[in-house]
């Protein structure tokens, strides 16, 4: 009996002295690290499985490689495992192709006690002639979480604590400046946070009873038993089907020779009419995910840009709803996840094009997710997603204009305006600062305004799917 107890003391001893998150190794985090060494470049072969039929990477992918890299940039720094905890509004500039390499560089300007921002920029590179081009930049707050003594049950959403991370030193006069302004980004940031409108409510109450009318529209889907689909031509009974034509052949009216004409039909290049105006509720998209092993870090916490990335498809289901055709993404803005998801949680993403204007279209995407073992339902975060409608020749087309039917949706609607004033207002700025900085990655005829691109139907588009 002594004897077995010695041995396991033993044992525990051991384990407890090599197991790599051991309080005892972490304790030799230095109180302050130079900016070098939290320093991640990644470059990804962009592939026919990253985009469209088209060829035009999907904005949630891109979105994912970002989280992935500024996520491996604040490990680096903090140590601990880091989670994302929210992504300054994200402005896609140059299209990315099947065929390209991204290169994704990433570094951490400043560290506060347990939270850090990282700085992301993307360039796109051809493969054939070498030329990089600018693609978009990101900025993106990570918490540092350190494994806590809570043994409840063994789950890691009941056993991890915030981390204190080491200190900052900026060493080049540019890292100085990220350093300063990652101040004034955070600042902006709880602001916006604790904003409140005239009535005293929260901007995210102002959305919870939209919120609610889509859960709404979705238990309606999920009971509803009739479907509006139709049979393909080529499994119906055809009404007239002559063994023999005139001539003595079998094909005339063959369904199937009737059904592949039919497909070819809608290749020649012209998209089918739509109406003058749609409802919002006509746009509503839902997926539903289920969180695995992958999609999580090592506390088995969801990855933010997995997040983004379902967000994006959800949003692109939308808007293809609404307008019928081709799709790239423009932008996002910022958004906050509120609280975790875990590995075997149920994810659903809600979808709606809250207004349209030109070309663009304004989506609004919510997340909510179910703790399958308690049964927990719980709202994550939310956001909107700009999507632009484009041609055969990838130049901006028009789209249906959207009618608001609810107070809820009135609501979203009529804040649409003054959001998107705020991401031109974004867009130019940062296409000056560019300019300013790497004028040679900016041609003379570009224009960051969709609407305007619009009307000119030479330029090219300048957004990335």
């Amino acid at each position: 009996m002594i004897l077995g107890r010695i041995c396991a003391w033993i044992i525990s001893t051991i384990n407890w002295l090599f197991r790599p998150n051991s309080r005892r190794l972490l304790r030799n985090v230095p109180e302050a690290k130079e900016v070098s060494s939290s320093r991640v470049t990644m470059t990804e072969i962009v592939l026919p499985s990253h985009a469209d039929t088209r060829g035009f990477v999907f904005g949630g992918v891109v979105l994912e490689w970002i989280d992935l890299a500024a996520g491996t940039s604040a490990k680096k720094h903090a140590v601990y495992p880091c989670v994302s905890r929210s992504v300054d509004a994200v402005h896609f500039m140059h299209p990315i192709r099947v065929g390209d390499f991204l290169i994704i560089q990433a570094s951490v300007n400043r560290a506060w006690n347990t939270s850090m921002e990282v700085g992301v920029r993307v360039e796109t590179e051809n493969a054939i002639t070498g030329k990089r081009r600018y693609c978009c930049h990101a900025y993106l707050t990570f918490v540092a979480l350190s494994p806590g003594n809570d043994k409840r049950a063994g789950s890691p959403r009941y056993n991890t604590t915030t981390a204190k991370v080491p200190r900052i030193i900026s060493v080049t006069p540019i890292e100085q400046q990220r350093y300063d302004n990652a101040e004034t980004r955070r600042q902006a940031r709880v602001t916006k946070l604790k904003h409140t409108d005239d009535k005293g409510h929260r901007e995210q109450h102002k959305l919870e009873a939209l919120r609610e009318l889509m859960r709404e529209w979705s238990e309606h889907r999920n009971t509803e038993t009739k479907s509006t689909a139709e049979l393909p031509p080529l499994l119906q009974e055809p009404e007239t089907y002559n063994e023999q034509n005139e001539e003595g052949g079998t094909d005339a009216n063959d369904p199937a020779k009737l059904y592949l004409t039919r497909r070819r039909s809608t290749l020649k290049g012209v998209f089918p009419a739509q109406p003058e105006s749609k409802y919002i509720s006509e746009s509503f998209a839902e997926i539903v995910e289920t969180v695995l092993p992958q999609h999580a870090n090592t506390l088995q916490i969801t990855f933010g840009g997995q997040i983004m990335k379902w967000m994006e498809h959800c949003c692109f289901v939308s808007a293809s709803r609404h307008s019928r055709r081709f799709l790239l993404l423009a932008s996002i803005d910022s958004l906050q996840f509120f609280r975790p998801t875990y590995v075997g949680d149920c994810i659903t993403i809600r979808s709606i094009i809250s207004r349209s204007f030109h070309s663009s279209m304004e989506a609004y995407v919510s997340v909510e997710a179910v703790n399958l073992m308690t049964g927990e339902r719980f709202f994550t975060n939310d956001g909107f997603y700009t999507m632009v409608a484009v041609d055969f020749a990838n130049a901006p087309t028009p789209v249906s204009n959207l009618i608001p039917d609810r107070e809820e949706e009135h609501e979203i609607y009529k804040g649409a305006e003054v959001r998107r004033t705020l991401r031109l207002q974004q867009r130019r700025e940062l296409v000056q600062k560019e300019m300013a900085t790497h004028p040679e990655e900016f041609e003379k005829t570009q224009d960051t305004n969709f609407d305007s691109i619009s009307e000119q139907k030479n330029y090219n588009i300048v957004s990335t799917s």
